[in-house]
């Protein structure tokens, strides 16, 4: 077999390895994988994805100071009152809120209007002029200025500094006027008003870019506007009706929460996620309903897609390598185009590169559930010819039934041999494969039917007999007329018994596990024979041998 490494170095332009589907030596136990048609692959566009909000500060906030005022503002100090009287006594005039609180109404007196809402700012002036003047005379007063005030906006804006304004202006106003938030290190989601050292309110622009809320405040001469540094954030494209970066408060997030803000296509159904959790970069591609309780982590990325449009897949890779855990790659991509990206350490080994695919795993379950469901008829449709033959078959089901049940819950791996062909550089990948580079090794197990399964260092000079016999010799119910060789690369070898006390050559490599089979115990030979394909079939998809 010519060695990955070297078709790495040449590109592996004119040779390769191929997908092997089928094993010559047992062709019941065929792994199982797919093709994809060839097709154009499709570039991940590398445009920058913009800041969530950062366009909020071109509205020109600070050519447009608050001239309005709503009821709920109360009145403060260095506000101007319109107050008009009229009747058997007439007045107007604009009178300024004094430092106590206070305006001067002719004939009344002073009026403590500081701290009076807005919208009862007219029948609270009313009820005091009556107070005096019982009848005959009116009243009507109105907020027409508020207090200048000077506002000091710090932090991760563009333009620290001390603002004039209003107190009825916004925050949008000050942070506008010094530049707006610095869309590189500064906060949408944290910003504090302070008032002589202490919070006075906390501000999320996001309630105001999505909802349209805006807190309320009254600001004072010396009132402090903080914007804080930039929090963890996620990047969220692909069928979103607004691509963008979006911060969050806290460690983690969920997609759920992420698109309230930024609104999924109507046609997404799918989103792939990827993120490093733990210093192990992690990628998942789920159908949207299932992925938006998924945690979300800072720096995750996430693409939405619909089922019909996938323009990237990810490929996990894991074992002797330097680099990323996770490759995205356009869709279409071959083996090829991934192998040559991969930094391989000193000690891997290159010729037994591992590949395990999802489609191929429920490839390998369905024909394991086919062949249960088969067996399963066989033994309850079966009928006796003597009272005999009921009483041993009776027990003969149970321990076919409790087989049956244990095989079930076998996971097979989807592995997907490329070893000892020559088109594997060219065979497309698929979302979610897993590429796994293993450690040379020194030494072979020895697994299932033997007294002290374990791992010895690996000699040429050992015959299979021997390394059982270091294993404790075959168990009871060892089948002792032939057993398995499973290696790294996937490939199998089935030992004939009389093979054991000769040396096996390249039938033997380090690395490999020598799988010794249980004995079946039963009347019937098809029974027999279907349960032994079954476990064989088993041990090869699920690198473990099942008893029975």
């Amino acid at each position: 077999m010519r060695r990955l490494a070297q078709m790495i170095t040449k590109k592996m332009k004119n040779i390769g390895l191929g997908l092997v589907v089928s094993l010559s030596c047992v062709q019941a136990l065929a792994l199982e994988t797919q093709i994809i048609n060839e097709t154009e692959s499709a570039e991940i566009s590398q445009s920058k994805i913009p800041v969530f909000g950062e366009a909020l500060f071109r509205g020109a906030f600070k050519d447009q100071p608050f001239s309005g005022f709503n009821p709920d503002y109360r009145i403060t100090i260095g506000d101007q009152i319109n107050l008009q009287l009229w009747g058997a006594y007439s007045f107007s005039a604009s009178i300024p809120v004094d430092p106590k609180g206070n305006i001067f109404v002719p004939e009344v007196g002073p009026v403590h209007v500081a701290g009076v809402k807005n919208g009862e700012l007219n029948d609270f002036v009313l009820r005091h002029v009556k107070r005096v003047f019982k009848n005959n005379v009116q009243a009507y007063a109105n907020l027409e200025a508020s207090q200048p005030v000077k506002v000091f906006v710090t932090g991760y804006v563009k333009k620290p500094g001390l603002y004039n304004g209003f107190s009825s202006d916004s925050i949008l106003y000050y942070l506008d006027s010094a530049g707006g938030i610095d869309e590189e290190s500064g906060s949408f989601v944290d910003i504090k008003v302070m008032r002589q050292g202490d919070k006075l309110q906390s501000v999320n622009l996001y309630h105001f870019l999505v909802e349209g809320v805006m807190p309320a405040l009254q600001l004072r001469n010396g009132d402090v506007v903080v914007v804080g540094a930039r929090k963890g954030s996620v990047t969220v494209e692909g069928d979103v009706q607004q691509a963008a970066q979006m911060e969050f408060l806290g460690p983690y997030t969920q997609l759920a929460e992420i698109l309230l803000i930024s609104k999924p296509d109507p046609q997404a159904n799918f989103a792939r996620i990827t993120q490093a959790i733990n210093g192990i970069q992690e990628a998942n591609y789920l159908p949207l309903d299932k992925a938006l309780k998924e945690r979300l982590y800072p720096g995750a990325q996430i693409e939405l897609v619909r089922d019909n449009d996938v323009k990237s897949i990810s490929v996990k890779v894991s074992g002797e390598l330097n680099g990323p855990a996770t490759y995205i790659l356009p869709y279409g991509s071959t083996l090829d185009e991934l192998l040559v990206q991969l930094s391989f350490r000193d000690n891997a080994d290159q010729e037994s590169i591992q590949l395990y695919r999802k489609s191929v795993a429920d490839k390998q379950r369905a024909a394991l559930e086919r062949s249960l469901d088969a067996l399963q008829m066989e033994v309850l449709t079966r009928q006796p010819n003597t009272d005999l033959e009921k009483a041993a078959q009776k027990d003969n089901a149970m321990m076919i039934q409790n087989f049956i049940a244990q095989a079930r819950k076998a996971e097979p791996r989807g592995q997907v041999v490329i070893a000892n062909n020559s088109n594997a550089p060219s065979m497309l990948l698929e979302d979610g494969d897993e590429l796994v580079v293993p450690l040379k090794s020194s030494t072979v197990s020895i697994v299932g039917e033997v007294i002290f399964p374990t791992s010895l260092v690996y000699s040429k000079r050992r015959t299979l007999e021997e390394y059982i016999e270091l294993a404790g010799g075959f168990a009871n119910n060892a089948n002792q007329k032939e057993l398995v060789i499973l290696h790294l690369d996937g490939t199998i070898n089935r030992i004939d018994g009389s093979d054991f006390d000769n040396h096996l050559g390249e039938r033997l490599r380090p690395g490999d596990e020598i799988m010794v089979m249980p004995k079946i115990s039963s009347s019937e030979l098809q029974v027999t024979k279907d349960i032994t394909e079954i476990l064989y079939r088993i041990a090869v998809g699920t690198a473990a041998v099942l008893s029975f």
